[in-house]
């Protein structure tokens, strides 16, 4: 199908084909160019266009604007098409917008990353304030427990000097308890012998007694001096 090439407001566009020059109201004087012609043409003097126009008024003439022929490479098989504007709008539209898409992406990276970072220099200062406040209180947590433990050491040393001091009064007691029973034993036994060796103003039956009695006495006071001397081996 034949492509075609139009010079409209000072710059080339195209190919199109015929159906799209019929879509862009191209007139009679459009400048149209197309493979094997050797210069530019109005629309009207191309044969493939006749039909856009029949429905069309011819316009007033006019001096028509000559426009030099595109350059044509003369190499077979390849068609040179015309430039009259090397850098097209629409590259230059499609490079502005990739630039823009670049400076926005890595302004947003950047805006993303220093975003990140300032988040994680932050909690890392959170971090570091919750270990100190952490050491303040197992300092004094430390602090307190040693005040604690010395307390309760100074209370058992205390306790031991009041637990030492009473068994040495109750040891103390319970010597002079023994003492006491054994020289009560012992006057018991000399008081034994008086009776015995004495006869004056008893009968027989009355020394018995008294002998009796005192034996009593004798034992009753040597368990008790053997009592005591257990007590005091506890110590």
């Amino acid at each position: 199908m034949q492509k075609f090439y139009i010079h409209k407001d000072d710059q080339q566009q195209g190919p199109f084909t015929t159906d799209e020059l019929k879509d862009l109201k191209i007139t009679r004087d459009t400048m149209i160019w197309f493979e094997g012609a050797d210069n530019w043409k109005k629309a009207i003097e191309v044969d493939d266009l006749q039909e856009i126009f029949k429905s069309i008024p011819p316009p007033l003439q006019t001096n028509p604007l000559v426009i030099p022929p595109p350059l044509v490479d003369n190499k077979p098989k390849e068609v040179t098409k015309p430039t009259i504007d090397e850098k097209p709008t629409r590259k230059k539209t499609t490079l502005i917008i990739v630039v823009v898409a670049v400076l926005l992406v890595g302004g947003l990276g950047t805006f993303i990353y220093t975003n990140q970072q300032a988040k994680q220099a932050e909690i890392q200062r959170q971090i570091e304030e919750q270990r100190k406040v952490l050491e303040e209180q197992n300092a004094k947590i430390q602090e307190q427990a040693d005040i604690e433990a010395a307390r309760l050491a100074e209370e058992q040393k205390q306790k031991r000097a009041a637990n030492a001091a009473q068994r040495q009064a109750e040891l103390e007691s319970l010597k002079y308890e023994y003492d006491q029973a054994v020289t009560t034993l012992r006057a018991a036994k000399i008081r034994l012998n008086e009776i015995q060796q004495f006869q004056l103003l008893r009968t027989a039956s009355e020394k018995q007694q008294q002998v009796q009695a005192q034996l009593e006495s004798i034992r009753s006071w040597e368990n008790e001096v053997d009592r005591l001397k257990k007590e005091i081996d506890k110590y």
